[in-house]
């Protein structure tokens, strides 16, 4: 590793090199013996050994006997960051990200009430776009993802919802009353995402998947939406919850258990 001098008599050199240890732990490197990391490093074979065991004391570094290697403590530098990032910043490269593979819009919504609130979406580079936007409210049970945050509420939670006004006064042909809805969230549950076909807007289609954080606890849902005149048949919709599952779980990894809905 080739060494960064600076003059700057406020940095702490030994912090330094302590950072520039952990740095060579990656991919290739995952196991050191203490001779290797003294290489990679760039330090003497002592100063490495006293790096090492200064992040050994702080459980960053664990040591076999023979090879040194970084501990999942490491990983806690980073979410101590990460968790104070609101949802929205965290959830949107992966949201970019999907939509432009895709090409279908992707959003990110929240349960606030009776309503879910959409907090982030990115829009694929289509001819028509989905008319809803951040900051949109609409009746929980309305969209695929409002289902999506719904369906593992608890029973009584759904009862009351069935029989709220939220519900009754926006009505759904494909759910019908409130025995019709509590069936719809149970299949929802039951199968692990939500699906909504032109029940939030005419030739609207869409599938959601809830979101879930470190501590198994649902704080947001992700939507995959397009219009049916783009989808050949069903199944293309269908052939997207792979990517909708694993966007799902892929930012449940990144948020922190405070990001709570």
């Amino acid at each position: 590793m080739q060494e960064r001098r600076t003059d700057d008599r406020d940095l702490v050199q030994s912090l330094i090199r302590g950072v520039e240890v952990i740095r060579i732990f990656d991919g290739d490197h995952s196991a050191l013996t203490l001779d290797e990391a003294s290489t990679l490093s760039g330090h003497s074979r002592s100063a490495t050994r006293r790096l090492l065991r200064t992040l050994m004391h702080e459980n960053l570094v664990e040591f076999d006997g023979r090879l040194f290697r970084l501990t999942s403590h490491v990983l806690e530098l980073g979410y101590v960051q990460q968790s104070r990032l609101p949802i929205a910043e965290i959830v949107a490269p992966h949201c970019s990200a999907l939509a432009a593979r895709i090409r279908h819009t992707v959003s990110v919504a929240q349960l606030d009430g009776d309503e879910v609130v959409y907090i982030a979406r990115a829009n694929a580079p289509r001819i028509m776009a989905i008319a809803v936007g951040v900051g949109t409210r609409l009746p929980a049970h309305l969209p695929a993802i409002g289902r999506a945050l719904l369906a593992w509420r608890s029973d009584d939670e759904l009862a009351a919802y069935a029989r709220s006004a939220t519900f009754l006064e926006n009505p759904v042909a494909t759910l019908g009353d409130g025995d019709a809805l509590l069936a719809s969230l149970a299949a929802t549950r039951e199968k692990g995402w939500a699906s909504a076909f032109g029940d939030l807007d005419v030739g609207l289609t869409a599938i959601a998947a809830p979101i879930r954080d470190r501590s198994g606890t649902i704080v947001a849902a992700v939507n995959i939406a397009t219009h049916v005149d783009d989808l050949a048949d069903e199944s293309v919709l269908t052939d997207l919850v792979p990517d909708l599952l694993e966007v799902a779980g892929a930012i449940g990894g990144d948020l922190h258990a405070r990001h709570r809905a």
